[in-house]
């Protein structure tokens, strides 16, 4: 009886493990959105994304959200009111925007390691910093610009957190708000 008490115990401990992620807040509120319109002559842009996933300050990948996170900045684009037309179809445009982001994760494997060892009992946290770099070209190729946009979160994990779910940051809310900024920055700069 008390083998299967523990092993009952086990399998609960190993579906109530939870984590929590919130943002640091490091990126100001974008003030106005959609951005004060600048032209009346609105571009058509190429819009080309992609990801770049670290850890510990080292390329460990491409990242594997490519498809998700190029959907949500096209929406962001688009409903930013700045664009005549966005696309990430390579076509002729007015304006070529290119985009990475970056995710350079911190953490301790070994702390990783023995939280999955104690299933979450013994707690962990690891760190993101997400960079948006973005660069703009007029249609000869000539760079009009580029910005720079940072955000970083702080994930917790532990059995515990299990509560602390469904107050979980989301990923894209991060994303939005790092394109938000990034074009209302470009508005302001005149380089859209």
């Amino acid at each position: 009886m008390n083998k299967y008490l523990l092993v009952l115990l086990l399998m609960a401990s190993s579906a109530l493990t939870g984590c929590i992620s919130y943002s640091q807040h490091n990126l100001p509120p974008v003030d106005q959105w959609p951005p004060a319109q600048a032209r009346q002559d609105k571009p058509s842009a190429y819009l080309h994304v992609t990801i770049q996933q670290k850890f510990n300050g080292e390329l460990s990948g491409a990242g594997d959200n490519a498809a998700l996170v190029e959907k949500n900045m096209l929406e962001t684009f688009k409903e930013s009111g700045q664009f005549k037309s966005v696309t990430t179809e390579k076509v002729d445009s007015n304006l070529y925007v290119t985009s990475t982001l970056t995710n350079n994760e911190q953490g301790n494997i070994a702390s990783a390691w023995l939280t999955g060892f104690t299933f979450f009992v013994i707690p962990t946290t690891y760190s993101n910093t997400f960079t948006l770099e973005t660069v703009f070209k007029d249609q000869e190729g000539n760079v009009l610009g580029k910005i720079v946009k940072q955000e970083s979160t702080r994930t917790w994990l532990q059995i515990l957190l299990i509560v602390g779910a469904p107050f979980n940051e989301r990923g894209d809310v991060l994303l939005k708000h790092l394109t938000q900024s990034t074009l209302d920055e470009a508005v302001k700069r005149k380089l859209i």
